[in-house]
């Protein structure tokens, strides 16, 4: 009877989210109370650790985005989409590439 439970999508589900609660910790951990420049070189050693952490990629474009670093931004977010098509990297490729594209003749002085 315990099989069905352990083999069901519903577990596979829980345990999605607590993998992905406990990266979103360990990730706050690395970066709370630093300045931007200083998370980011937190987050680009723990990327060498594990470089194929896509959630850590997210937030290393994020902390890139911050610094005005927008192309490696958009790079991290990119190899966090090839590594987890899923994950929230496509949402803020999209997101990213609107804010760029934004184009408001009013703002601009010819």
């Amino acid at each position: 009877p315990h099989a069905h439970l352990f083999g069901s999508t519903t577990y596979g589900l829980t345990f999605q989210k607590y993998e992905i609660m406990t990266e979103e910790k360990n990730i706050k951990d690395i970066i709370e109370g630093k300045s931007a420049d200083e998370a980011l070189a937190a987050v680009e050693r723990a990327l060498t650790d594990n470089p194929h952490n896509a959630m850590m990629l997210v937030e290393k474009g994020k902390l890139l985005w911050r610094l005005n670093r927008r192309g490696e931004a958009m790079s991290a977010y990119e190899a966090a989409a090839l590594i987890a098509p899923a994950g929230p990297a496509k949402l803020l490729i999209e997101h990213s590439n609107s804010i760029m594209d934004f184009f408001n003749p009013d703002l601009l002085n010819p």
